[in-house]
């Protein structure tokens, strides 16, 4: 991870918006954040940090109350903004936190917001918080060991517990992939469960014999068989009772079709009345019905005209006498609505002169601060001329000591040189000793070889030979031997057979059958003396033989340890004669470095150090006294100008109160200022409000009676052209009903019907004309269909008679045969069943056996596998291969940090140690290590993991920053770590470094300053632009 800018405001001590463009950092490879303790230097990697994880160590969410406290006190919102490139392509992502503090409660701050971006094409594509971490690569915790390493936890990977610094290494090289045995168990157990899985379907399935398919196939032909001639009996019975049941259902409608027939023909009068009944409603209600209709509207409409002229001449008498009340009331209200402007001007000049009194309390009241003001600035002023003078003393004091202080880089380099030129002669010394010690462990191999040749006394196995050629001469006669041993065992199976002969010899009889040929006659019958001896003296020699191969194998095996040995030792000999030449070389190169004649004595040069740091003791109390007096000055200078710019204010609020009162008083026109100089602003306030009131009553009162008067004249104007267009529409109305009562007349005299009462007498029936219509029609389809269906059946018929009797005996048969036929089945499928099952165990249970079998084997593989990986055994051994491989590689840079006098190693339980060349070798715990030294560890391992993170992301450079103080360190081991900060300069690798110690500051040259400003916070300065 690389970052390239951060934003930060509203963070603890950072109040205004602050930016850090890293680009410029990062380009410099070292660079440092420096400031005094508390300027807010931690609170940018905790910025970073926050923003990537959403986690700090120095506050918990609940019971810190971490939203408040993380927000600075004077800031109303909290904001960082963080953007970093990672991964093999330099991908770039961005992550923003914002928060807003509550307007109304101001401890209330509200959820912190994270939002995370990914770069496409040149925009911010939203993506989950979440996949930041999955980008980088680290867990929280692994970031903070290897990335970014908050204060006082710089030294945690190389203090580390066993089990602590494995989980590390598990998470940071991804070591859980090689923890197989929850999955080899989780293995065992699938195993086992189909293992007892298929002993159980085994066991399910029993005894199953393979002759029993044979009995049961000829069964089921058989039953088959049968089946086939009852099913067909049953086809032609279930036939011939189709035709009876035909016939019976025949005469069953026929004898339906008659009855309901006759019904009909009963009801045909009824329906020929409806229809009569049915012309004559038809006939009113098309001829008579409209007009009568017309004719009752029209009574009803002129009932309702006459009634709403009767209203509107009531309405049109008291809205008349309205509106002359109303003239009357505006006329005698006129003369006061027109004076009503007058009541308005003189509530104003009374508000304005109840203001040029509140401006003549004003204008003294700032008038007694003024003259006091005066004062106090005055002995602001005189106090920090007094502070100026002070300053100035004390900073040449100040200049005059820092001139007498020696260079403390020469005295560090001077030191550096006598310890190093210490540590070359005793790495000299212990390499001789090194050297001597292999040189007389060559010595005893070669005698040790030389009494191992006279013991053995082969031939041709000498002390001069090579071990190569005495090897092989002894491999050549340990063949020999097991060729004549060969060559025993061959004679002693001779001896072996002719004792078998021997004893089926003397059990051969004439007459009787020869065992090995069948032969009657034995002429010849073999005899040999006793081999006994003979079997004993070839075992002797066996033993023999086969001891001295093992005498061989024993010398062979002796001879080349030995060989081993002496390589070893000749090997470590010449690697100690080697560093021997080396450390003499670097002896002598060191001694040509020295260049400080009056410091050869180391024990002047301690005296030099020792007044050296009285010195500093000395300045730094002269800064610290300057310092507080400088807080003094700056304190009273601010006191100065905040008296300055109170007076100035107080001045200028007089002017403005004045000028203000002018203006007012320039605006009386009603009113004399002098009438009102008794009466308080209380009785002012009053006299406005009466004014107003009245002003305000005058102007309702006219504005409502106009307004009424206005609706009143409308509403009359409304009524009385409503009253003109109902009385025309009345005489209309008359006109149209008698109009219709003549019609009605005429078409009662063209008809059949008597009157008027005879036609509402008909329409009052209410009949559904198309119900009935419908009703009638379908009796007359009914009718005619029931005649065609009757006719139809007799003649399907014809001449047949159905037999009841005979049906029934017929369908009887067919139940028989049916259940026969049933039960024929079942047996049928029955059978079929058994045998289908008896065929499925049979496949199934060679199919299991095969199965059980794989899986037993596969039970033994596990079993195997399981022993391997228990208790985390490999992965502990991978954590382990990992650890060895770091510790390697950051040796190759602490071997050099130390000058070739300490190493790291790994312990058997996984925890480090440390070597040291200046005491013989000796191992001792990284604990005694001095604060320089026990920096120059951790920085070698930080770097070597921060390597293998570089690796791991696939980035293009690995980077990594340091919070730690370095206040504790003593003079001698701050220079060991500006050394070797400075070393890092020229590699391809980025180190931050934050501290408030001055020294490191000037060894830095690219940093940025942080200063805690008391009104705008913590303030971020750059070195290249100062």
């Amino acid at each position: 991870m690389i970052p390239i800018k951060l934003t930060i405001q509203g963070l603890y001590s950072y109040q205004e918006k602050q930016t850090i463009d890293f680009t410029k950092l990062t380009a410099a490879n070292l660079f440092g954040i420096f400031g005094s303790v508390g300027s807010g230097k931690s609170s940018i990697l905790e910025a970073i940090t926050f923003a990537l994880y959403g986690k700090t160590d120095r506050l918990n969410l609940s019971g810190d109350n971490r939203n408040y406290n993380m927000m600075n006190l004077k800031s109303a919102e909290l904001l960082i903004d963080f953007i970093f490139e990672t991964g093999k392509e330099q991908t770039a992502y961005r992550a923003v936190v914002q928060g807003r503090r509550n307007s109304k409660r101001f401890e209330d701050v509200k959820k912190l917001d994270r939002v995370a971006y990914q770069k496409q094409d040149e925009e911010w594509i939203p993506i989950e918080a979440t996949q930041l971490e999955k980008a980088i690569g680290l867990s929280y915790d692994n970031f903070k060991r290897t990335i970014i390493i908050p204060q006082g936890q710089f030294q945690e990977f190389l203090q580390l517990g066993n089990k602590d610094r494995t989980q590390m290494m598990k998470e940071l090289f991804n070591l859980e992939k090689f923890e197989m045995y929850g999955k080899v168990a989780a293995l065992e157990q699938r195993n086992n469960a189909q293992r007892q899985h298929l002993d159980g379907q085994l066991q399910q399935l029993g005894e199953v014999d393979p002759a029993q398919l044979a009995v049961l196939t000829e069964q089921l032909k058989q039953l088959n068989f049968q089946l086939k001639q009852q099913v067909d009996q049953l086809a032609g019975h279930q036939k011939k009772e189709t035709e009876m049941s035909r016939l019976f259902e025949l005469n069953k409608k026929l004898a339906q079709a008659n009855s309901e027939l006759t019904a009909l023909k009963q009801r045909e009068p009824e329906f020929k009345t409806r229809e009569t009944k049915i012309a004559k409603y038809e006939q009113c209600l098309l001829d008579f019905k409209p007009t009568m209709d017309a004719l009752e509207n029209s009574s009803k409409r002129m009932t309702e005209k006459a009634r709403q002229i009767e209203q509107s001449v009531k309405q049109l008498q008291a809205d008349t006498a309205a509106i002359k009340t109303f003239e009357a009331e505006l006329a005698k209200l006129k003369p006061d609505y027109e004076k009503r402007d007058e009541l308005k001007q003189k509530a104003d000049e009374l508000n304005r002169i109840s203001r040029i009194k509140e401006l003549d309390e004003q204008i003294h009241a700032q008038s007694g601060r003024l003259e006091k003001g005066a004062t106090v600035l005055k002995a602001a002023a005189e106090s920090v001329k007094l502070l100026q003078e002070e300053r100035k003393k004390r900073d040449l004091e100040l200049k005059q000591e820092k001139e007498k202080l020696p260079d403390l880089k020469m005295l560090a380099d001077v030191k550096a040189w006598h310890i190093a030129a210490e540590s070359m002669k005793k790495q000299t010394q212990e390499t001789e000793k090194q050297c001597a010690r292999y040189q007389a462990e060559e010595k005893a191999i070669a005698a040790n070889f030389r009494q191992l040749i006279e013991r053995l006394a082969i031939p041709g196995v000498t002390a001069t030979a090579t071990v190569e050629a005495n090897a092989q001469i002894l491999k050549d006669r340990i063949e020999n031997i097991r060729k004549e041993l060969k060559t025993i065992e061959k004679e002693a199976e001779e001896i072996r057979l002719k004792s078998k002969l021997q004893a089926f010899a003397e059990g051969l009889t004439d007459g009787a059958p020869c065992p090995l040929c069948g032969s009657l006659h034995h002429p010849d019958i073999y005899s040999t003396e006793s081999s006994d001896e003979q079997m004993l003296n070839l075992k002797r020699l066996r033993e023999s033989k086969e001891k001295e191969i093992e005498q061989i194998n024993q010398f062979l095996f002796d001879l080349k340890d030995l060989d081993r040995q002496q390589k070893a030792q000749t090997a470590n000999r010449k690697e100690w004669s080697e560093k021997l030449t080396l450390h003499q070389q670097a002896a002598t190169a060191h001694e040509k470095l020295f260049v400080w004649p009056g410091y050869r004595d180391f024990g002047a040069l301690q005296k030099s150090f020792q007044e050296a740091e009285m010195l500093q003791t000395s300045i730094k109390k002269r800064e610290s006294e300057i310092e507080v007096l400088a807080q003094k000055l700056e304190k009273a200078t601010k006191d100065e100008s905040r008296f300055k710019d109170e007076t100035d204010r107080i001045k200028n609020q007089i002017v403005v109160f004045q000028t203000e009162r002018t203006t007012w008083k320039s605006q009386l026109r009603l009113l004399n200022l002098a009438d009102f100089d008794t009466q308080t602003p209380a009785l002012l306030q009053q006299q406005i409000k009466a004014l107003n009131e009245q002003y305000a009553r005058i102007e309702k009162q006219f504005t409502e009676l106009t307004e009424q008067l206005a609706q009143r004249n409308k509403q009359r104007d409304t009524l009385s052209g409503s009253h003109v267009a109902n009385q025309k529409e009345l005489d209309a109305e008359r006109a149209n009903h008698r109009e219709l009562t003549q019609k009605l007349a005429e078409k009662l005299s063209q008809s059949t019907f008597e009157n008027e009462k005879d036609v509402r007498d008909i329409l009052a029936q209410q009949l559904n004309l198309n119900q009935e219509k419908q009703q009638l029609n379908a009796f007359r389809e009914r009718l005619t269909v029931t005649e065609k269906q009757a006719q139809q059946l007799r003649s399907e018929i014809g001449d047949r008679v159905y037999n009841a009797e005979e049906h029934a005996q017929m369908q009887t048969a067919i139940v028989q045969l049916t259940e026969q036929i049933k039960q024929q089945n079942q047996d049928v499928g029955k059978l079929t069943e058994k045998q289908k099952k008896l065929e499925k165990d049979i496949a199934s249970q060679a199919s299991l056996r095969k199965e059980m079998e794989s899986l037993n084997q596969r039970a033994e593989n596990i079993k195997v596998m399981k022993s391997l990986f228990k208790a985390s055994g490999f992965v502990n051994y991978i954590s382990s291969v990992y650890l060895q491989n770091l510790c390697n590689a950051a040796n190759d840079r602490f071997f050099q940090l130390s000058r070739q006098k300490l190493s790291l190693e790994i312990t058997e339980d996984n925890n480090f140690e440390l070597r040291d060349f200046m005491n013989g070798g000796k191992l001792r715990s990284v604990k005694t290590l001095s604060g320089g030294q026990t920096f120059q560890a951790a920085l070698s391992l930080a770097l070597a993991l921060a390597d293998n993170i570089q690796k791991i992301t696939e980035s293009n450079q690995n980077f990594f920053f340091l919070d730690e103080g370095f206040g504790s360190l003593d003079k001698e081991s701050l220079a060991v770590v500006f050394e070797t900060l400075k070393s890092l300069r020229k590699e391809n690798r980025i180190v931050g470094v934050i501290s408030h110690v001055e020294e490191m500051q000037q060894e830095i040259d690219v940093h940025l300053r942080i200063n805690n400003n008391d009104e705008k916070g913590s303030i971020i300065h750059q070195s290249w632009t100062e």
